[in-house]
C-alpha cells in the first residue's frame, strides 16, 4: 500500500478497506456491506454502528480507541470474537485478510488527525 501512514486521507482508508475485503462476494452479508465505496468522508465519519450490533461511532474523531472502525480492524473488544469477530470476518469472507500493524497505524493516525478528507 502506497499510502502515507502518518498523514492518510479518506481515500487511503477507502483503498485499505477495499484491499482488506478483497472483493469477497460475501461482503454483502455484513450489515455495512461496502458502504465506504459510496459515501463521502463527512457521511462516513457520522455513521453510528448501533444497528450493526455494537453501539457507538464508526469514527470518533481524535480517538481510535473509541472508534468502532479501528476496534473492528484491530480485533479489539468487542470485535475480538466475544460480541463480533475481527473485521473483515475472514471465516465468512475468506478472500479477505486482516490489517497489518502498519495499516492499523495508518487508520489510527487518520482518526487522530480528525479524519482528513
Amino acid at each position: 500500500m502506497a499510502a502515507s501512514t502518518s498523514n492518510p486521507t479518506f481515500s487511503d482508508i477507502v483503498t485499505l478497506l477495499n484491499t482488506l475485503y478483497n472483493n469477497d462476494p460475501n461482503i454483502d452479508n455484513a450489515p455495512h456491506s461496502t458502504l465506504w465505496q459510496n459515501t463521502t468522508r463527512d457521511d462516513f465519519v457520522k455513521i453510528q454502528t448501533d444497528s450493526w450490533g455494537v453501539p457507538g461511532s464508526l469514527v470518533a474523531l481524535g480517538n481510535p480507541d473509541q472508534s468502532n472502525l479501528y476496534l473492528a480492524l484491530s480485533g479489539t473488544s468487542p470485535f475480538d470474537g466475544t460480541v463480533l469477530p475481527q473485521m473483515p470476518d475472514t471465516s465468512a469472507d475468506p478472500k479477505g485478510r486482516h490489517a497489518t500493524t502498519a495499516e492499523l497505524q495508518m487508520v489510527a493516525n487518520w482518526i487522530n488527525n480528525s479524519a482528513p478528507a
